[in-house]
C-alpha cells in the first residue's frame, strides 16, 4: 500500500488528519511532510500499531513538543518511538490508550534515550 506514490500521500493525510485542531487539522501532516517522508512513510506505518489514529498522532504530538525543546527530531526518534511502544504492547494493549497518554509515554522515552540532544535555554 504504501509502495504506491499516490497511495502514501493519501494515507499519510489520513492517519495525520486531526479532526480536534479547528484551526489546522493538517498540523500533524505538515511536521511529518516535513522532511525525509518516504523513509518516514516507510519506518513508522511499518508497524501494525500504527494504523489507530490514536497512536499514531500521540507519536507525532511527542515528536512535535520535542522539536518545540530544541531537539532535531531524526529517524532515529520514529524508530525508537515505534519500538517503545511495540515492546509495550507486549505488556499493555495499546489500542485503549488515548492519543495524549500514547504522547506522554512516547516523550518521556524519548527524553531519557536522546536527553543530550535537548537544547535548555
Amino acid at each position: 500500500m504504501f509502495v504506491h506514490a499516490l497511495a502514501r500521500l493519501w494515507w499519510v493525510g489520513y492517519m495525520t488528519y486531526d479532526e480536534n485542531n479547528q484551526e489546522d487539522p493538517y498540523w500533524l501532516t505538515e511536521f511529518f511532510c516535513s522532511a525525509d517522508f518516504s523513509a518516514r512513510c516507510v519506518v513508522f506505518f511499518s508497524s501494525n500499531f500504527t494504523s489507530n489514529c490514536a497512536i499514531t498522532k500521540g507519536i507525532l504530538r511527542a515528536l512535535i513538543a520535542l522539536r518545540e525543546d530544541g531537539v532535531d527530531i531524526k529517524r532515529a526518534h520514529f524508530v525508537e518511538s515505534t519500538k517503545f511502544l511495540n515492546i509495550s504492547g507486549g505488556a499493555m494493549v495499546l489500542d485503549l490508550l488515548e492519543d495524549d497518554e500514547v504522547k506522554e509515554m512516547v516523550e518521556k522515552r524519548l527524553l531519557r534515550v536522546f536527553r543530550e540532544q535537548v537544547v535548555f535555554n
